[in-house]
């Protein structure tokens, strides 16, 4: 998929997929800026400043939901026009293109990887080598965080049909990403499932905290340690 190609619709394009839900893309976009501020707090709370890398992080669209952490963030896309409206957006972040095989960086970098929904986009022979090249960047006790869709979601797999930017994904379950992770040289690697309703009612984003054990969150997000 060229992204560059639709970097000035892209939300417009994602948000024509959601209407039924009645949310805009930004709600989805903070669920996973709460949960991914709180896995941080959990396992790295006696890091001063964490560094953060964003592997395929688009428009950068959730860094503006990071802004009241103390994180060093620095983001990495393969579509370098949209990288520019990503800095345009995020002046305190770092941006840099990335060729899509080897992260630009050195070994032990960072102390958090994350990816939103982006390894659906790579091609599925690739897999082992995206989630070897996000271990290889983390410091011995860094953390990877994955936000995936949830291919066992009825809805989900409606939506991704329904949105041209997915044409060509491919879905993969938590339990395959987990399976992959440990063979990347992960440990403690685990998985929840996020965002069984649209709802932003307090009792619904209580119960999006509580119910992650059931796999039927519209997605899902896989933790492991390097």
């Amino acid at each position: 998929m060229d992204f560059n190609k639709y970097k000035n619709s892209y939300v417009t394009t994602i948000e024509n997929s959601l209407q039924f839900t009645g949310k805009e893309h930004d709600f989805f976009t903070q669920v996973k800026a709460e949960f991914l501020k709180k896995i941080i707090k959990t396992y790295l709370p006696n890091v001063p400043k964490p560094s953060l890398l964003d592997i395929g992080c688009g428009h950068g669209l959730i860094h503006k939901h990071l802004r009241d952490t103390n994180l060093e963030i620095v983001g990495v896309e393969v579509a370098d026009e949209v990288l520019e409206l990503a800095q345009q957006s995020n002046p305190g972040v770092t941006y840099q293109v990335h060729n899509g095989n080897t992260l630009p960086f050195k070994k032990e970098q960072f102390d958090i990887a994350i990816t939103i929904c982006v390894m659906h986009h790579v091609v599925p022979s690739e897999w082992p080598n995206f989630l070897r090249e996000m271990k290889r960047i983390l410091k011995p006790y860094g953390i990877a965080i994955i936000f995936e869709h949830n291919p066992y979601n009825p809805i989900t797999r409606y939506i991704v049909a329904n949105n041209i930017l997915d044409k060509d994904a491919v879905l993969l379950s938590s339990p395959k990403l987990k399976k992959m992770m440990r063979h990347a040289g992960f440990t403690d690697v685990k998985s929840r499932h996020i965002l069984f309703t649209p709802f932003s009612n307090s009792i619904f984003r209580w119960l999006d905290h509580t119910l992650g054990f059931i796999p039927f969150g519209a997605q899902y997000y896989s933790f492991g340690r390097a």
